[in-house]
């Protein structure tokens, strides 16, 4: 199955490290951000973290150096403790972050 995701991913994604929380009532306990892209982001699954496959919700993404940002998101799966989320809605200033994280992981390649 792995294979066949990543036949179906449009952008590159990048190992990253940065810290996430579910934006709810509240955060949730902080997860790792494993990797990214412009479309979306792998995430670690915390015990008691409020995502369920199918779902939107709101991220709160954390990345050293960077202002946090926040991403409308909708979980694709949950598989073996990781989460695939696809972005959707996010402001033109969130989202200029995000695009510069992409842009300094390819400068670093």
């Amino acid at each position: 199955m792995g294979e066949l995701y990543d036949d179906r991913r449009q952008e590159p994604r990048y190992a990253t490290s940065g810290i996430y929380y579910v934006q709810a009532a509240g955060r949730s306990k902080p997860g790792r951000i494993l990797d990214l892209s412009v479309n979306g982001a792998m995430l670690e699954l915390v015990e008691g973290q409020p995502l369920t496959a199918g779902e939107r919700t709101y991220v709160v993404l954390s990345f050293s150096g960077q202002p946090e940002f926040v991403a409308d998101v909708l979980v694709q799966h949950i598989v073996n403790d990781r989460v695939g989320v696809e972005f959707y809605d996010m402001s033109p200033e969130h989202f200029s972050t995000l695009a510069t994280l992409i842009d300094q992981h390819q400068r670093s390649r």
